[in-house]
């Protein structure tokens, strides 16, 4: 446990409130430094009044799992919130002293919130009227949600349950002298979980899946249809990466044009291309070689010496981009297989996109990017980044020239990019920024690995070439469009016969009907 951590006020801003708690993203200190957490305040009635405060267990969580990312701790202050929530408002309901009365109240309450997460807390009377009797009025999560917050509970306890400060804690909060304070329905909950040796993904089996959806029982949503992912239209890539970043005398986000080639050239994910140092860029004869490495524990060879790269940024007064939370400099990092020691990047095998990608890297190692870097006053020091602000437009508040370049300011170039893509091409329906469409960053990624299958790549090379830990993930890749799909069954009827033997009888049959016009003329 960290006893040495203060906090700073709170910001209202970024405050986002529950029926009885509060989460709000603030300074706390964690081990001798100053980051951001979403900070959780329960505000639980005492008999007298509502009493705040801090819920100093997940901090400590928080700080055991500094390498998570913030969404990560968001979602387990969200799904503490969400217990505090349901747990007050149960002891509310007239039921609550009944389930106590026999002995089933614990379980009620886990067993209740994975419903009420699912389907919500809405109930719809006769005469169309909306009631809830826990006064939550939750909309329906559906399971998939549901088993996000669930999972992040179940990891919370299992750490409570092995710490013991934590755990008297929350014996201290669910005592008999507390019997008559609505809290005390929390404070069981809580100790349950920590007893229990399963999920809490348990309470989610046997139970019939249904949509999320607002008012239960009168709106359904469609079921999800497998397809395949969305990317980027291929008609379109070349025009998007030759024009979309420059204007007519050539000038433009230089970065965010080689952001967009490392996407289709070595299908990684936007965010992966800020973490490269201009190091990690390396020419043989004209061929781009391209190594990538853990933000964190990747190392770097410093006179001869290995040191992890957490080491060699806070030599520059900077941390990995992806612990520097609440910067504009922050940038994720999911991982790559390999990244521990330096995995390379592998380039589709497009002779003329390589060769475009390696002039646009060395034109910018050698000639942009010092440029740069001149201008930036001695005082803000250097940077090993490869991808560097030309502070070309009016998105970057904050930042200076020659800091790392910025992923709003990426997502800021991709969008104008689509949209003069989409003037050009008179397609403004489909050349928007959106998922479905593959017009997004991650669906130049998609491309990349549904040009792969297409050339009948295997799936344990694509697996090496995306980097994924899983080979199950590549999967996505081969599934079809209804295009797709519709061209290959005419394909198929087209084929000659002799290569069609399997199930002839049927198909002949079948057939025979369309080819005898006295058949159509009886149904008349």
């Amino acid at each position: 446990m960290t006893n040495n951590r203060s906090s700073s006020s709170v910001n209202f801003r970024t405050l986002e409130r529950g029926r009885f708690h509060l989460i709000v993203r603030q300074s706390v200190w964690e081990d001798g430094r100053r980051v951001k957490r979403p900070v959780l305040y329960l505000a639980i009635p005492d008999g007298t009044g509502i009493r705040i405060s801090r819920y100093q267990p997940l901090l400590d969580y928080y700080a055991d799992h500094a390498a998570m990312s913030y969404k990560w701790m968001h979602n387990a202050a969200r799904s503490m919130g969400a217990l505090v929530d349901h747990s007050l408002a149960i002891a509310a309901t007239p039921e609550f002293h009944v389930w106590k009365a026999q002995g089933v109240l614990q379980r009620r309450l886990l067993r209740g919130l994975a419903k009420s997460l699912v389907f919500g807390t809405m109930q719809l009377a006769p005469h169309g009227r909306i009631v809830d009797v826990t006064k939550l009025y939750w909309s329906g999560l559906g399971k998939r949600q549901a088993k996000v917050l669930l999972s992040s509970l179940t990891l919370h306890f299992r750490w409570l349950r092995d710490d013991p400060a934590a755990s008297s804690w929350v014996q201290a909060a669910a005592t008999d002298a507390t019997a008559s304070i609505p809290g005390v329905a929390f404070g069981l909950a809580m100790e349950l979980a920590i007893r229990k040796q399963n999920s809490l993904l348990t309470h989610l089996k046997g139970m019939k899946k249904e949509p999320a959806h607002a008012f239960p029982g009168v709106i359904r949503r469609p079921t999800k249809v497998i397809d395949a992912v969305p990317a980027f239209p291929a008609k379109y890539v070349a025009p998007f990466l030759y024009r979309g970043f420059s204007d007519e005398a050539g000038d433009g986000d230089e970065a965010a044009q080689i952001a967009a080639h490392l996407i289709f050239s070595l299908g990684i994910r936007a965010s992966e291309a800020f973490h490269l140092y201009a190091t990690d860029i390396q020419f043989i004869r004209d061929d781009p070689y391209i190594f990538f490495h853990h933000p964190e524990a990747g190392k770097i060879n410093r006179a001869g010496i290995e040191i992890s790269r957490t080491d060699y940024l806070r030599e520059f007064g900077f941390v990995p981009r992806n612990l520097d939370e609440g910067s504009p400099f922050k940038a994720g990092w999911k991982g790559m297989a390999g990244d521990d020691v330096g995995t390379p990047g592998f380039f589709l095998p497009i002779t003329s996109l390589r060769r475009r990608t390696a002039m646009l890297l060395k034109r910018y190692l050698l000639v942009t990017r010092p440029k740069i870097m001149a201008r930036r006053p001695a005082s803000a020091g250097d940077h090993p980044f490869l991808l560097v602000t030309a502070r070309r437009h009016d998105t970057l508040h904050g930042v200076g020239v020659g800091d790392p370049y910025s992923m709003s300011a990426f997502d800021y170039s991709w969008t104008q990019a689509i949209n003069w893509l989409g003037k050009r091409y008179d397609d403004p329906q489909m050349l928007i920024p959106d998922k479905p469409r593959g017009t997004t960053k991650h669906g130049g990624r998609h491309f990349f690995g549904r040009f792969l299958h297409s050339l009948g790549v295997e799936g344990p090379i694509i697996q090496r070439c995306m980097h994924h830990a899983s080979l199950k993930s590549h999967h996505v890749y081969t599934r079809l469009t209804a295009f797709e799909i519709n061209n290959l069954l005419q394909e198929v009827m087209e084929r000659p016969s002799s290569s069609k033997s399997k199930f002839r009888d049927m198909r002949m049959a079948f057939m025979a009907q369309f080819d005898d016009p006295a058949f159509f003329t009886q149904q008349r």
